[in-house]
């Protein structure tokens, strides 16, 4: 009920901003009827946009390309501006016993859902120049921008980069709406509301949009009241850590999420447990196998890193035989993310990833929850699909292992 309320409010906001709601409705830019309505971007920025959207191009790592799946726009799109909702993955690794594990045909979920976007034109490979000439070659009536993507960033965290991009494509003449995700200082997960806001906004399904992005909230509401209240010394200690391979050719065991990461914000002000790491940064900080045995984590969460890694590599791959003495691999409390590439900015299944950390932190706290389970019932509620795709969908995300762990 206070969601429905949410919307009217939402709803009638837009109206009294946007029309007046009963004034004047004869200006050309604010008629649906018209070739073309104005909305306000993240960036407070009035962009003038076709009434009638048939081309759009999508620069983010499948953020916007969700968003339109649920509300059955995705066929617009015609152009990508990044692989991650586009390739499919695998990843591979040998226990000490020998055994092959294999995990194959690894997809962003959008991917699973619109196949043909393996065939989309894209505008860059992650960290190269975007491809202007293509960009204009698909006479796009719109382009989605996503600040704090990977694509957005281009990995050198330089804002003059994001600026030259903004101001080429404007110069293009093409309407560009920019998003804002709540990847940097103090974020707020009320921006991924906004953002489905605005992405609904664009296609005249807000109402719809807005449903959804509730229906996000309230997981991540009820996750944070159930474990709101826990003393400090009862909290356990969890170690996000990428079984990175890049990080063994180094020397060292995996890389650390720190504590001014995303994923720290979900463990520490979410969830409610401790980061087992202090410091600061992802990915450039590796520790070694001693540094890791001397953090000894209550909890031990596998993210993406340079692939995807299930529990059962940090238990039998032979060149992590050197950690079996921490608490959390003789507790069998090891257990990992979605598959998730580019994961600069988060995807809309980020409550999956509040979900597996809450229930691995405080598994008495949600034993009601069989994440094998539940996450089916995500996908059914939040894509619309039915039993079969949503099963389809947790195995393109390599959560099968839930499924094998009874958990």
């Amino acid at each position: 009920m206070k969601h429905v309320v949410k919307i009217i409010m939402m709803l009638c906001l837009v109206c009294i901003t946007s029309i007046g709601c009963g004034g004047d409705n004869s200006s050309p830019t604010n008629d649906n009827t018209a070739d073309t309505r104005t909305i306000a971007d993240m960036r407070g920025r009035e962009v003038e946009i076709p009434t009638d959207i048939s081309r759009v191009v999508t620069l983010d790592d499948g953020f916007v390309a969700g968003i339109m799946t649920i509300l059955g726009e995705a066929d617009t799109i015609v152009g990508l501006g990044s692989q991650c909702p586009q390739k499919a993955y695998t990843y591979s690794f040998e226990s000490v016993e020998g055994e092959g594990y294999t995990y194959a045909e690894g997809v962003n979920p959008v991917r699973y859902l619109n196949p043909r976007f393996a065939d989309l034109p894209l505008l860059t490979t992650y960290g190269q120049a975007t491809n202007y000439e293509t960009l204009a070659g698909l006479e796009p009536d719109l382009v989605t921008l996503r600040v704090g993507s990977c694509y957005a960033d281009d990995n050198s965290g330089d804002p003059e980069v994001l600026n030259r991009k903004i101001k080429t494509i404007e110069s293009l003449g093409i309407p560009l709406v920019i998003l804002e995700a709540p990847v940097f200082d103090n974020p707020d997960l009320s921006d991924v509301t906004e953002e489905i806001r605005v992405v609904g906004q664009i296609f005249d399904e807000e109402k719809k949009a807005l449903e959804i992005a509730y229906y996000l909230e309230d997981i991540i509401e009820m996750i944070a009241e159930r474990t709101a209240g826990i003393a400090e010394v009862d909290k356990p200690e969890v170690l996000m850590f990428g079984l990175s391979p890049t990080a063994r050719k180094s020397g060292g065991a995996g890389n650390i999420w720190g504590t001014d990461t995303i994923e720290s914000f979900f463990l520490e002000e979410i969830v409610h447990a401790r980061n087992a790491y202090d410091g600061v940064g992802s990915f450039s900080i590796t520790l070694s196998a001693e540094q890791v045995l001397a953090e000894n984590p209550d909890v031990i969460i596998l993210p993406t890193s340079n692939g995807y890694h299930p529990p059962s590599e940090l238990y039998t791959a032979p060149y992590y035989q050197n950690l079996q003495e921490l608490d959390a691999v003789k507790n069998r409390r090891v257990v990992s993310l979605p598959w998730t590439p580019c994961n600069c900015a988060k995807r809309i299944e980020y409550p999956i990833e509040v979900m597996i950390m809450a229930k691995a932190s405080y598994p008495e706290l949600f034993e009601d929850i069989k994440i094998n389970e539940w996450v089916l019932g995500f996908y059914r509620d939040v894509y619309g699909v039915n039993e079969e795709t949503a099963r389809g969908l947790r195995t393109a995300q390599w959560l099968d292992w839930t499924v094998e762990e009874d958990w």
